[in-house]
Formats: structure tokens, sequence, C-alpha cells
């Protein structure tokens, strides 16, 4: 039975809070005397209101939550807890979302039946390629090998440059690699899409679909090109629109599991989120929120809701997702039903897992597709292999404030100006019309 905290009011409890266990949900339930009194029960519903030095949630009557006094250590005099507020409202969602996308990442069996359809399909596309087309080897070789085998020549200095992209084979340069370096670099792709960890295989994917379907001109590049113009936004293209920039400081490559905090992701925590098998850039520490984004309708509507429902700015929309949702219709997922969620799960291991997106920027791009989404949660998205297993049910325990109760997360919003009111944006387009 699970154990929630709850807000005590007692002024014989010190600490402010009481442990209990309930059967069902927080959300709306009849409270009162349990000691056969006739006392008169009401309907509450209940939210987020402190944690615990611990890092567990204490729980308020909504009614009653907009007042604070957290308890204090009987012993030491000490506050026992902090407020959920902003920040502790965001770093439990990273925290979860973390859980969630490494979940996908070490659990592919979760996602396989998805995955194992869009790569044998792809296998099939190469071979079919491979026979037909006497340059294949050569076109996948120049267009996509330096993705995988990623120390490649500096653009302006020409000197080696080694790449930490997420799914790479090797950090070899493919120019290294011997006389039949095209066979290796097709062999070892071809090895990776089928017997290869999960970022590997959905970064095959991807390639496949951006670089290789254009290249050879074959197959359903129509259905491929058509969905895009779905899921994929000019703006999220438009470096001044996207409302995104480089990092001040130029990130080191890590193993920090998922979109968690350097301190979320230290080891030396039992709460630790789990580490990567490989070390690479993420795309969380690359960049940071451009405020100074060009205005256009879609972005300012996109960011808009994200500031009020409190979500996770991770990198900016994910154009990724879209163009992995692409590849995966073409090559055999239906757009609707549980196939279309498995393979979402698997993205959200790639990108969340990997650190290159918050869960929203994925799930966002994946709603336009016609994928259930309601922002702030996330049950309504995910696949039954998930839903059923002992993975989902201790995830939901640990982070119940966020994964049941995540769309009342409004509450904590920062009151960030909207964007027809932010004297910040446009930016770009006054410095270029006063330059």
């Amino acid at each position: 039975m699970p154990r929630f905290l709850m807000r005590d009011r007692d002024p014989a409890n010190a600490q402010g809070y009481r442990a209990i266990q309930i059967q069902g949900d927080l959300t709306r339930r009849q409270w009162g005397w349990d000691q056969g009194q006739n006392a008169y029960l009401k309907a509450k519903s209940f939210v987020p209101w402190g944690l615990t030095h611990t890092g567990e949630v204490v729980y308020s009557d909504s009614r009653e939550a907009g007042s604070w006094n957290g308890g204090r250590d009987a012993n030491t005099g000490r506050a026992t807890m902090k407020r959920y507020d902003t920040e502790v409202s965001k770093d439990r969602r990273r925290m979860c979302e973390s859980v969630l996308g490494m979940t996908a990442l070490q659990q592919p069996q979760l996602s396989q039946s998805a995955v194992d359809t869009v790569s044998k399909a792809i296998t099939w596309y190469l071979r079919d390629q491979a026979f037909t087309n006497f340059n294949a080897k050569k076109i996948l070789y120049d267009q996509i090998g330096h993705y995988f085998f990623t120390t490649s020549p500096d653009r302006r200095t020409g000197q080696p440059r080694t790449g930490w992209g997420f799914g790479r084979i090797s950090q070899q340069d493919k120019r290294n690699l011997g006389p039949n370096r095209t066979d290796v670099v097709w062999n070892r792709i071809l090895d990776a899409l089928n017997n290869g960890r999960l970022d590997q295989k959905l970064s095959i994917h991807d390639a496949v679909g951006r670089k290789l379907l254009p290249a050879y001109q074959t197959g359903n590049l129509h259905v491929y090109e058509k969905i895009g113009r779905i899921v994929r936004s000019d703006w999220f293209d438009d470096e001044h629109k996207r409302g995104r920039k480089r990092a001040p400081v130029a990130p080191q490559p890590n193993n920090h599991g998922g979109i968690a905090s350097a301190a979320q992701a230290n080891p030396n925590l039992p709460t630790a989120a789990p580490a990567t098998a490989i070390l690479r850039h993420r795309g969380v520490d690359q960049y940071v929120r451009d405020k100074g984004r060009d205005r256009t309708p879609e972005a300012d509507d996109y960011y808009d809701d994200a500031d009020y429902r409190n979500l996770l700015f991770g990198a900016g929309i994910s154009g990724t997702t879209g163009s992995l949702l692409q590849a995966a219709r073409v090559f055999g997922i239906e757009e609707r039903g549980e196939a279309i969620k498995t393979y979402l799960f698997a993205i959200l291991g790639y990108l969340v897992g990997g650190g290159m997106h918050s869960a929203h920027e994925s799930l966002a791009v994946a709603s336009r597709l016609g994928v259930e989404y309601s922002p702030g949660i996330y049950d309504p998205s995910l696949p039954q292999t998930f839903l059923t297993s002992q993975y989902y049910q201790r995830w939901r325990e640990r982070f119940y404030d966020v994964v049941v109760l995540g769309r009342l997360h409004w509450r904590y919003n920062p009151g960030v100006t909207p964007s027809h009111m932010n004297p910040e944006l446009d930016a770009h387009l006054r410095a270029v019309n006063n330059g």
C-alpha cells in the first residue's frame, strides 16, 4: 500500500507532517475521522506542499496549501522541510523524466517490438539499395559514416576533432579504417542496427531517414516529406526563433543519466539517476534558453504554455523526435495505436535518457502526429509494455507528485511574462534594424 507524507497541523507534531498509507490516489478523497466518530467527510484534493531533507514530498489539502509553517526538528530546532516551489517542482520533474528516460534506455525490451520493426525494414531497404545501386555503400559512407565514426577534421583548422555524439559506434576516424573502409562502415552500421544499443539503433533510424532517403531518391521519400511538414515547423530550424542558444561555457562530455543536474547525478547519492553507457555531450548542457528570440506565433504559444505549466526547458523543441517519427512511419509503424507509443518510448530513451531534450519537448512534437498527450503528465503517451511493468509502478510511487499530479504544477510557475507583453523578445530583430 502506498505511503504518503501528509501535512499535520497538530501543534503537538513539531515536524509538521505525518506518514499515512492509503489505497488509491490523492487526487480527490473522502477525508475525516477514522475512529467511528460521526464526523462530516469532505471531498478533498491534495497537492505537493513541502520537501523533506531526505527528498520526500509532503502533501497538503489544496485549500490550505497557500499557507506555510514548515516543521521544526524537536531536538535541533532546524527546519524539517522546505517549501515545494518553482525550483523544487522543476527539480522533481527533471529527476522524474531522467528516471523515465533511463528506464527506456536501459530496458530496451520494453520498446523492442517497435524498434525491431523499423530496424528490420531499414536493413532490407539498405540491402536492396546495395543490390540495385552500385554506389549505395559509398553514399552511406559519405552521408552518414561520420555520425558513427566520430573523429573528423575540424572545419576551421583541419585538425582531427573527436566527436562525442550519442549513438556513435566508434570514435575512430572513418578514413582510418583501412582500404575497405566503405565496407567496414556499411557492415558495422548494419550490425549495430540489429545488435547494437538502443541509442545506436535510433541514431541509425534518424540518419537513414534524414540523409539516405533523399540521397538514394528511392523508398517512400514523399511520405517522409509529407509527415515532416506535420511534425516540424520552420521555426524549429531558425536559430533566432527556436528559443535556444549555445551555453556561455562549452560543456565537457559526461555520462549523467537523462536530463538530471550534476548534483542529481552524483553517483554517491542513493537516489542518483543511472549513468549512460558512454560519455557524450548532452543537449541540456550545450544550450540555454534564448530570452531574446524573435517572436513567431507558434513558438509564442509553445513557450507560454510551457511557462504557465512550469514545464522544463531542456534544449528547445525536439526536431529529432519529428524525424524519428517520420522514419518510423516510412519503415513500418502505423500512425495510431500501441506501436507508435512503443516506438515513442524508445525515442524518450534516446533523447530524454540521453540528455538531449525534456519529455515535453519530445511529446509536444509527437502530439502533432496524433499521439495522445496531456502536458504535465505522461501516462496517455506511454505504451502498455511500460504501464503494466514493475518499472512503471516504482516510478509512479517515487514521483507521484509529478506522474499523477503533474498537471497541477501551474501552481508553482514563477509568473513569467507572456510573449506578447515581453519586451525582451525580438532582440535579434531590433539589433538588425538598428544596425
